[in-house]
C-alpha cells in the first residue's frame, strides 16, 4: 500500500479506537461518558447496567417508573438499588433527554450523585459515587456529560 493510502486508514482507526461513546441496545441509549470513565462492563438485565471506571454507572429499568416527584428512596428501591446513604439534596430539572430528578447522598466520606430519567415504559438512572475529595470535580464532569445522554427507545 502507498503511504498516501495508509495515513487516512490510520487516522480513521485511531478515531474509532478513541471513541468513548456508548451505543447500547440493552440500555436503550447512547451516551458519551467523561474522559477517564471508560466502559468496563455491560450487563443485559432484566435491569441493564453499564459500569464505567471512576464510579459511574448507568441503569435502564424496565416497567412503569415512579413519578418524577417520588421520594428518592422509592425511586432507588424500584430500580433495585440500595439507598447509598443519607439524602443531602433532591431537586428536579430538565436535560435534553427530558425531565429529571437529581439526588445527592452521603455516607461516611463517600458521596453519590443520582439522576433519575423516567420514560414511558422504563426509567434510566445515572449514578456516580466517589470519595468526598474526588466528588466535586467528578460530579461536575458527569453532569456536563449528561447532555450526551440520548434514549433510543
Amino acid at each position: 500500500m502507498k503511504r498516501s493510502t495508509l495515513l487516512p486508514l490510520l487516522l480513521l482507526s485511531l478515531t474509532v479506537a478513541c471513541s468513548r461513546r456508548l451505543d447500547s441496545t440493552a440500555l436503550g441509549l447512547q451516551y458519551e461518558p467523561p474522559s477517564g470513565m471508560a466502559l468496563r462492563t455491560e450487563e443485559p438485565g432484566p435491569s441493564a447496567v453499564a459500569h464505567f471506571n471512576g464510579g459511574l454507572e448507568l441503569r435502564s429499568v424496565e416497567g412503569k417508573p415512579p413519578a418524577l416527584d417520588a421520594p428518592p428512596e422509592e425511586v432507588l428501591r424500584a430500580a433495585g438499588v440500595p439507598v447509598p446513604g443519607n439524602r443531602v439534596n433532591a431537586t428536579q430539572g430538565t436535560l435534553p433527554a427530558g425531565p429529571v430528578a437529581r439526588y445527592e447522598f452521603q455516607k461516611g466520606t463517600s458521596r453519590t450523585l443520582v439522576y433519575f430519567l423516567p420514560r414511558p415504559e422504563r426509567s434510566v438512572l445515572v449514578l456516580y459515587t466517589a470519595p468526598e475529595r474526588d466528588y466535586g470535580p467528578g460530579s461536575s464532569r458527569v453532569e456536563l456529560s449528561l447532555s450526551t445522554l440520548k434514549p433510543t427507545r
